[in-house]
C-alpha cells in the first residue's frame, strides 16, 4: 500500500506518460511530438513500467517487428519503420551495397534483400527486451530503440544524465553526422526522431498496455468516487 503522503503514486505517473504517448503519436508528426514522446519513454522504460507491472501482476508484452532474419549489421542504413503516425505509414527502409549481375556477392545481396520486408511480422518482446531491438543501423552500427530514445531525452530534452559518455559521444557523432539526414517518408522529418515515436507507437498499441491503462483508469475512477463520498 503506498503512504498517504507519497506527493504522487507510480501508477499515476505512467498512466499520465501513457496518455501522452497516446496524444503525440495521433498529433501532426513533428521534432516537438518526437522530443515530448523520448522524455515520457525514458521515464517508464527506466523500470517504472515494469515494476508497475510486477505490483499489479499484470503481464508486458510489446507486439514489435521481427528482426531476426535481416542482416542489419550489413546494411549501409537502416530504420525499421512498420508503424502508423497521425494517419501516415512508416516503411522499413533499408539501403545495402548494391551488387551487379555479374558480381560474385550478387547472391548475397539478393538474400539481403528478399530478406528485407516492406511489411514487418510482429512478435512480442518483453519490455526489456523491446527496448533493446535494434531500431537504426548506420554504416554497420546498431542503435537500440534505448539508445534512440536516451540519446533525443539527453539532447533535446534536458535530461542530461548519461552513464557511458565515451558511448554517448559516439552515438552523438553518429547520429548527428549520418542519421539526422536520413528520412524515411515525405514528412521532412529525420529517422532519428520518427523511430522515438514508432517506438511509442509500438508500446501505446501492445494489448498489454491497453489492459493496463484500462485497470489504471478504472482504480482512477473508484479513487475519484471514493473521495466524493468521504464526510467533510
Amino acid at each position: 500500500m503506498v503512504a498517504e503522503d507519497v506527493l504522487i503514486r507510480r501508477a499515476e505517473i505512467v498512466r499520465i506518460h501513457l496518455d501522452i504517448l497516446e496524444g503525440l503519436i495521433e498529433e501532426p508528426i513533428s521534432t516537438s511530438a518526437a522530443i515530448r514522446a523520448s522524455v515520457s519513454l525514458r521515464f517508464l522504460s527506466d523500470g517504472a513500467l515494469s515494476q508497475l507491472g510486477h505490483d499489479l501482476g499484470q503481464s508486458i508484452a510489446i507486439p514489435a517487428p521481427d528482426l531476426a532474419d535481416i542482416e542489419i549489421e550489413q546494411v549501409l542504413t537502416f530504420a525499421c519503420g512498420g508503424y502508423v503516425l497521425a494517419g501516415v505509414e512508416i516503411c522499413p527502409h533499408y539501403l545495402y551495397r548494391f551488387s551487379g549481375e555479374n558480381s560474385p556477392i550478387r547472391a548475397h545481396f539478393e538474400r539481403q534483400i528478399k530478406t528485407s520486408p516492406a511489411q514487418h511480422r510482429l512478435v512480442e518482446h518483453r519490455l526489456s527486451k523491446f527496448m533493446l531491438q535494434p531500431c537504426l543501423a548506420i554504416l554497420g552500427t546498431t542503435f537500440t530503440r534505448e539508445a534512440v530514445v536516451r540519446y533525443v531525452a539527453n539532447k533535446c530534452g534536458g535530461a542530461h544524465h548519461h552513464d557511458d559518455p565515451g558511448g554517448f559521444a559516439a552515438l552523438d557523432h553518429a547520429i548527428t553526422n549520418v542519421g539526422h539526414g536520413l528520412e524515411l517518408s515525405t514528412t521532412g522529418l529525420s529517422a532519428v526522431f520518427l523511430e522515438v515515436l514508432g517506438t511509442a507507437y509500438f508500446l501505446i498499441k501492445a494489448p498489454d498496455i491497453s489492459a493496463l491503462r484500462a485497470r489504471l483508469e478504472a482504480d482512477q475512477d473508484e479513487a475519484s468516487v471514493g473521495s466524493r463520498k468521504r464526510p467533510t
